[in-house]
């Protein structure tokens, strides 16, 4: 019987015995560019990158709320509005509790509104300076403008709720004339019972509100705010759209002149009797 025999193995070396391999891979740093100087190196310069900012929507377009329509210049208005009122207020006796309240929240709601400015508000501020006007703007001069662009919205409208809300801002507006310097002649006392849109008959009707746009084209307002700044004033206030903030505007300061004029602080002309604002009482039950 043939027996086949295996070949035999090949002894491989052990791990100590193996040489380490080398390699002629060229060193990385060789041809490496050496770092630039420090000293030779010219920081770079920032620049401000300008923000666009959103145009608002134009005057007197709808803003979703029924009767109430985009107000063409809300920042000024606002202001000479708080302003008014805090002088109305001042009338009142400093012990008065409505006062005390009242002006608290008026002048919160005039630094927030203060506190954002429009674009180019320091060339205008300049300009005022430079025509001798200090302070905020008069707000004869936010009735003037309001008076003159509420009569283009009439003669231009063909809506009967756009002529509905011209009618009623007239109205708000009409207690402030404007002022002399403006005009030689001053506009007659409007009578505030009356509706200013109703006498568009008279014979001197024209005459009269040529000078009203003709006062309200030579008023220079501030500039516009943008959209994100009105809404940042929103969100400031916390109370809705800036055209509904001044609707509450209005309402507390004919408050406020009501409170001034009914003098609501004074003792009563006739002094209740005893137990009359006493409410009726159950009598207590016994045991």
């Amino acid at each position: 019987m043939r027996h086949i025999s295996n070949p035999p193995c090949r002894q491989l070396p052990l791990f100590g015995s193996l040489k380490p391999v080398t390699t002629s891979l060229p060193r990385l740093h060789r041809n490496r560019t050496p770092p630039p100087d420090p000293s030779h190196h010219r920081p770079t310069t920032m620049r401000p990158t300008p923000r666009l900012l959103t145009a608002r929507l134009p005057a007197f377009s709808p803003t979703g709320i029924a009767g109430v329509l985009t107000h063409p210049h809300p920042r000024p208005a606002l202001i000479a509005l708080y302003n008014h009122t805090l002088a109305v207020l001042s009338k009142l006796p400093p012990h008065s509790v409505y006062r005390q309240s009242t002006e608290a929240l008026t002048q919160r709601r005039l630094d927030a509104v203060s506190a954002v400015k429009p674009a180019g508000w320091n060339d205008y501020l300049a300009t005022r300076r430079q025509n001798g006007l200090q302070g905020d703007v008069d707000i004869r001069d936010v009735a003037a403008y309001m008076r003159a662009r509420l009569h283009d919205l009439v003669e231009t409208t063909t809506s009967a709720g756009s002529a509905a809300y011209a009618g009623a801002e007239m109205r708000h507006w009409a207690g402030f004339p404007a002022p002399a310097g403006h005009d030689d002649r001053a506009p007659p006392e409007p009578d505030p019972a009356a509706d200013p849109l109703d006498d568009a008959d008279a014979d001197d009707s024209e005459e009269l509100e040529h000078l009203v746009r003709q006062r309200g084209t030579e008023i220079e307002l501030e500039p516009q705010l943008s959209a994100e700044q009105v809404a940042e004033i929103e969100h400031r206030i916390g109370e809705g759209l800036l055209e509904q903030v001044i609707e509450e505007g209005w309402a507390e300061l004919q408050c406020a002149e009501a409170m001034r004029d009914d003098r609501v602080w004074e003792p009563l002309a006739v002094v209740p009797e005893e137990g009359q604002w006493v409410g009726f009482e159950r009598p207590a039950v016994g045991p």
